[in-house]
């Protein structure tokens, strides 16, 4: 009964719940890139490329810093504003972590292509490599 009333701890303010759910989307964060990593390092259809496992924890770990300067800029907002933004902002984005978990396992659809994402910005190099 412990551990239930130590849990139940966390879901007593707004503080509290936001920073729950801030834990849950780092360890859904660390899942989705642990099982992400496996699944190209060891599946012989997908060709491995360690910069593009850098390239997706920088990105899983940017996302999170966005995610944390959230609240102080939610706290200018009027008072039942900027907390609900949060909410939707923090489970919208959970939400997206794990559909992507079950894509790796084929059990949601997930438009992972960044291709466009990433010709744009080659596109740039190129443009100022030839000049």
């Amino acid at each position: 009964m412990q551990m239930i009333e130590w849990l139940t701890r966390f879901l007593e303010s707004d503080n509290t719940k936001l920073i729950y759910i801030l834990a849950l989307i780092m360890g859904a964060n660390i899942i989705d890139f642990s099982v992400g990593w496996i699944n190209a390092k060891f599946n012989p259809k997908i060709d491995f490329s360690s910069s593009k496992a850098i390239f997706g924890i920088a990105r899983k770990l940017l996302l999170f810093i966005v995610l944390v300067y959230a609240i102080p800029v939610a706290l200018l907002m009027p008072e039942p504003l900027g907390i609900s933004a949060l909410y939707v902002l923090f489970i919208g984005y959970l939400a997206s972590e794990i559909n992507s978990i079950l894509h790796h396992f084929k059990l949601a659809d997930d438009d992972k292509s960044m291709d466009p994402f990433i010709d744009f910005f080659k596109g740039l190099f190129d443009k100022k490599g030839g000049k």
